[in-house]
């Protein structure tokens, strides 16, 4: 998993991903983790945010919508056009998250902002150090990533009469590496690569970094988000992500 390969499949992956979000099937994002994340930054009007990984610009877009001044990056650039296409208020820009402080000056941003992107990052210890050094001092940070108890080598769930699902069976957590995962129920399938970490060495990423944890939150969906997504009932009982508020 270098770079390269990163931006490779993200850029395969751009068609189908953004006709996927446009036709309403991200509702992980939309109706889980996203508010739940929205809800941590808080109050950004009139602050300078920066999104690292911003994809499609979703995130990008809310905080702009909370008055943000926005700068959304990412290593795909087929990602950063569909970003663009949809407008909504941020600046883009085609940027790999360990070159930051070589774009931007060190401070001079009050917030950052990263919406289950790290992950997929090639370096993500790299990226946080590189997010670290152009915050102000005190600035948030505050990133979300799939959970590594969701990420493991071996997840599926154990099913009873009628495919209900039963245990969720999970195995090697501790073997770190590149997930390969291949996304079926979109308009094309495409593929791309993630890292399973255990949550000890993104705590050990995070203070290396330079930054001090404020919170740590393994949300879970509201009811509403349940009753109109069933898919999302799972996140009940195990946590699907991880949402880190840091201060630099």
């Amino acid at each position: 998993m270098d770079r390269k390969s990163v931006r490779a499949a993200w850029d395969k992956a751009a068609d189908g991903y953004a006709r996927g979000q446009r036709e309403g099937l991200d509702h992980f994002r939309y109706a889980f983790f996203g508010p739940a994340q929205r809800a941590l930054v808080g109050d950004v009007r009139g602050k300078k945010l920066l999104d690292v990984g911003c994809g499609a610009g979703y995130f990008s877009r809310l905080m702009a919508d909370d008055g943000a001044d926005v700068t959304g990056i990412d290593l795909s650039e087929k990602m950063v056009e569909y970003a663009r296409m949809i407008g909504g208020g941020p600046a883009y820009e085609t940027l790999d998250a360990i070159s930051i402080g070589d774009r931007f000056k060190p401070q001079t941003f009050d917030v950052a902002t990263s919406c289950v992107a790290l992950q997929d990052m090639a370096e993500p210890a790299k990226a946080l150090h590189a997010i670290h050094t152009v915050l102000r001092p005190g600035g948030l940070f505050v990133a979300s990533i799939e959970h590594p108890f969701g990420s493991m080598p071996v997840r599926f769930w154990a099913r009873g009469p009628g495919g209900t699902k039963q245990h969720l069976c999970v195995d090697r957590y501790f073997d770190r590496g590149t997930r390969t995962f291949t996304w079926e129920r979109w308009p094309t399938q495409f593929t791309t690569t993630a890292h399973h970490a255990p949550l000890e060495d993104w705590f050990d990423w995070i203070i290396a970094a330079g930054f001090s944890v404020r919170a740590f939150r393994e949300p879970v969906p509201t009811p509403e988000a349940v009753r109109d997504h069933p898919t999302l009932a799972g996140a009940l009982r195990m946590p699907y992500f991880a949402i880190f508020v840091l201060a630099a």
